[in-house]
């Protein structure tokens, strides 16, 4: 289907019924509370850059949600607001001729409650700020911002990308657990490299570079 579709193709739902996020997770999506967004790139660059378009598309969410809140970036793919995640960013590859990937992004916006057992971890810009938020703006100014982060990292300005993460995350110097393929590194966070993995600095002194897994602020 994705080499069917033109690069910048959008699908927008109001609801999801099998949303879900990083290792099969779950995604809760109230009718239309949220906005779930997806977006098909045919990026023409080395596979080993792939992995900054969840940065990219972080970044985006990032510049468009700080207009309303506060929000800070987490490693890969979190968007927190007070300490309670209000978005996430899967990317997915699809295998083709065309290599493509598809970006998916979920904001919580106008959820006024969420199941018992997330309460304590999300959260929604109408929870946050009383503010009820009209979507349709803020797709617009998501979709002018993803173009313009895309447009970036195509010239090449994967360091600037970088950096413009890294601005808007508050984990670097924070100890961290990074739950990785069955096993806990607990670590202090020190920043991105130049492809977008995590250095994690060991409590003895190593330095490792993950490329995936989930951090907690409250290590065990």
């Amino acid at each position: 289907m994705a080499e069917n579709l033109p690069e910048g193709a959008v699908v927008i739902a109001g609801l999801q019924t099998h949303g879900k996020g990083r290792q099969g997770r779950s995604w809760h999506s109230e009718p239309g509370s949220g906005l779930y967004l997806s977006v098909l790139l045919k990026p023409s660059f080395p596979t080993e850059n792939l992995a900054c378009i969840t940065l990219m598309a972080g970044v985006a969410a990032a510049s468009t949600l700080k207009h309303y809140a506060p929000v800070k970036l987490k490693w890969p793919n979190d968007i927190l607001l007070n300490g309670k995640k209000l978005a996430g960013i899967l990317c997915e590859c699809v295998p083709g001729a065309t290599p493509a990937v598809i970006v998916g992004i979920g904001i919580n916006l106008n959820h006024t409650h969420f199941p018992k057992e997330i309460q304590g971890k999300a959260t929604s810009l109408k929870l946050e700020t009383g503010i009820t938020l009209d979507r349709t703006n803020l797709i617009l100014n998501l979709l002018k911002s993803l173009d313009t982060e895309y447009e970036a990292i195509l010239q090449g300005k994967i360091e600037n990308l970088i950096c413009k993460w890294t601005d808007q995350s508050d984990m670097f110097g924070q100890t961290v657990t990074v739950y990785q393929k069955g096993k806990n590194l607990v670590g202090k966070a020190l920043g991105l490299n130049s492809q977008g993995k995590l250095i994690l600095q060991t409590p003895e002194g190593e330095q490792r570079l993950l490329d995936s897994g989930e951090v907690s602020f409250n290590p065990i």
